[in-house]
């Protein structure tokens, strides 16, 4: 573990460590002023001031941190902000509390009812869900367990405080909407953490953290609320120790998210990547089942307190049921969905085999092709070509085409240095026959060798007129080699000098 993370911890737990004395103990005094007092305002601060500055901290190059995705930012300052909205209404109601005022209800309570929407809002965005259809899910699943376990809470105690005649309207509302709020944003981060098991360690360990925070304050809460409407809430004791420790969770939690160590985390990914649960589509239907079983209770009892509060509690699990028809409802569109999406893909499968089946039989056809090609090749047929114009096999088939052209050019290119050497060697005996005293002939050889022609021309063994003469028209079966490239007689220079003298010199045999 790195110092950085050392220090944090140690500074976290000194800092718990103060308040629990603070709390506990005697020794912070008494008064509105004590400093016990303001342990609660306290660990707001340092949770909202850890949140906001662990998630905007620029990140430097080559720091172990996680790669922020998209809105997870966002979903922490909110979270952030939500704490400061907290710390705002304790500082309100510290305010209250000095001047000698009952802070409760007040404007202190503007701060402690913005903080639960902040902080949903940036539980929802946090790409454990990760599509708006999970989300849908989520705020579904959450809202069905806050509806039963408040149900189920109404008909234990919440209903007979609620009849209390001491209390406002105001006070009541806020009564029901602070202990509502906490088990939403509660059961919000239980499900983030049982539909997140394919999200990275650092992520399920801040949302583990975070959880522990927010229920140390749904405990801090309800404890609070059933104090004040029993009218034993004492300030400054132990019992306000959860509010500053579960901030300050919750901000240990962005830091966690940040700075998490990486070989912790890897350690953590290997062990969990086959760790899931499935209990989160099975909880909002025990709850479910469990309202269900206290609306019996109720109806069957015959305790004006019961009674009292039966309206509420069948409109509630009215409500409960109705939600839960809609994410069945929801469960089934999305189901019909992936079903639809399951065709859609196994029919590309099967677009996508048959077009790799056609290939492959193609490409066995063209390999079946390149290897007759290759074998007349190989047996001399200079004229195989391959015929493929695209496709894999097109640079081989095309190299195979250029061998072949390169062949034939040196098949070609032998053939014509064949005819050449003997209308040579004919030429060169007409010659000696020629000086032991007979006419010259022209071998027939010669004449389809312009080169040869002007040969003898230069030499005077040749006219004009013989030359036109004997150039056309070509024997039958001899094609002209006019095209041919014009290449020096590798006898030229020598006879050429020989005959310039005006005798032959003597020819080789050879």
């Amino acid at each position: 573990m790195h110092v950085r993370e050392r220090v944090v911890l140690v500074l976290f737990a000194g800092v718990s460590i103060l308040m629990v004395l603070l709390l506990g103990t005697p020794l912070g005094g008494q008064g509105a002023l004590s400093p016990r007092n303001f342990c609660p305002l306290v660990g707001a601060i340092i949770g909202g001031a850890l949140v906001l500055i662990c998630t905007n901290r620029t990140s430097h190059q080559g720091e172990d941190e996680e790669t922020w995705l998209k809105n997870e930012r966002l979903a922490w300052n909110l979270i952030g902000l939500g704490l400061v909205a907290w710390a705002i209404g304790e500082a309100f109601w510290r305010y209250y509390r000095a001047l000698g005022l009952n802070p409760f209800p007040s404007l202190a309570d503007f701060g402690y009812s913005c903080y639960p929407p902040l902080v949903f809002a940036g539980l929802i965005l946090l790409p454990s869900a990760q599509s708006t259809q999970k989300r849908r899910f989520l705020v579904l699943d959450s809202l069905i367990s806050v509806g039963a376990l408040l149900s189920i809470a109404w008909f234990l105690l919440l209903g007979s405080l609620a009849q209390t005649p001491s209390e406002s309207i105001i006070a009541k509302l806020l009564g029901l909407y602070y202990p509502m709020t906490d088990a939403i944003l509660l059961s919000c981060t239980l499900f983030l953490l049982l539909r997140g098991s394919n999200q990275s360690s650092a992520r399920r360990l801040s949302l583990l953290v975070a959880g522990i925070g927010l229920f140390i304050l749904t405990v801090s809460d309800f404890n609070f609320n059933i104090q004040s409407a029993l009218g034993t809430y004492v300030e400054g004791t132990w019992t306000d120790l959860g509010w500053p420790l579960g901030i300050m969770t919750l901000g240990l939690s962005s830091y966690v998210r940040c700075f998490w160590p990486m070989k912790v985390r890897q350690k953590l990914d290997a062990g969990s990547r086959q760790l899931q649960f499935g209990a989160a589509q099975t909880i909002p239907y025990v709850l479910l089942v469990a309202l269900f079983v206290m609306l019996v209770f109720n109806v069957l009892s015959h305790d004006p307190t019961q009674e009292s509060i039966r309206v509420v509690l069948v409109v509630a699990t009215m409500m409960v049921l109705a939600m839960v028809l809609a994410r069945q409802i929801l469960t089934m569109r999305e189901n019909a969905r992936l079903a639809q999406e399951q065709r859609k893909m196994i029919q590309k499968t099967e677009q996508t085999n048959q077009q790799i089946a056609e290939q492959n039989a193609s490409l066995e056809a063209g390999i079946t092709h390149l290897k007759d090609i290759q074998t007349r090749l190989a047996n001399g047929d200079v004229r195989a070509r391959a015929y493929i114009a695209n496709g894999e096999l097109w640079p081989l088939a095309n190299g195979l085409n250029i061998m072949a052209d390169r062949m034939m050019r040196s098949d070609r290119n032998q053939r014509d240095a064949q005819t050449l050497i003997r209308a040579i060697s004919e030429l060169t005996q007409a010659l000696e026959r020629m000086k032991n005293g007979s006419p010259l002939v022209i071998p027939v050889s010669c004449l389809q060798i312009p080169e040869l022609h002007r040969l003898l021309l230069v030499l005077g063994l040749k006219t004009e007129a013989e030359t036109t003469h004997f150039a056309s028209p070509p024997q039958a079966g001899i094609p002209p080699l006019n095209t041919l490239p014009t290449t020096p007689s590798p006898f030229g220079s020598h006879r050429k000098s020989s005959m310039s003298s005006g005798k032959l010199g003597p020819a080789s045999n050879s």
